[in-house]
């Protein structure tokens, strides 16, 4: 099985050109965790998460993040507000976008898998031989998929 056979196909991308307050708004909406970014043609130019967009609003929590593992309770930190960062309607997804890390369609289910783990990446954007974003992976797709050609062989033998 590919990578495109159990990716979605609908996803959420943005322009380089969109706002910093624009990416949080497609997020909150969408209900998404990453954004891959796209030209006017569709081909996959860079990549923003939610930790970004976070680092943005609410920089001081993000970075308390590495070493508060053990706390079991916030506190007052639970309170935060995002900040009002002005600049965010003036910064673009182009100035925070990471390098993307993509697989072709027809990848297989274990090269995906494996850049996965590898990158530590929540979702992996999927594009065709000329970079067009066509869909994105997450590990659940991806085990689904593992899954359901187990699920068939197990259900021929029994």
């Amino acid at each position: 099985m590919t990578v495109g056979e159990c990716m979605k196909r609908e996803v959420t991308a943005v322009l380089p050109g969109t706002t910093v307050c624009e990416a949080a708004r497609v997020l909150v909406e969408r209900h998404v965790g990453t954004l891959p970014i796209v030209d006017a043609n569709q081909v996959l130019l860079g990549i923003v998460g939610v930790t970004e967009i976070l680092t943005i609003f609410l920089p001081d929590f993000v970075a308390l993040l590495k070493d508060i593992d053990f706390v079991k309770d916030f506190g007052a930190l639970e309170d935060l507000e995002p900040k009002d960062v002005p600049e965010a309607s003036t910064l673009t997804v182009r100035d925070i976008m990471k390098e993307p890390i993509a697989v072709e369609e027809d990848a297989g289910l274990l090269r995906a898998f494996a850049l996965m783990k590898k990158h530590n990446l929540r979702d992996l954007p999927v594009v065709s031989k000329d970079g067009k974003l066509l869909g994105i992976a997450s590990p659940v797709d991806i085990a689904c998929g593992f899954l359901s050609t187990w699920a068939e062989n197990r259900s021929h033998v029994q």
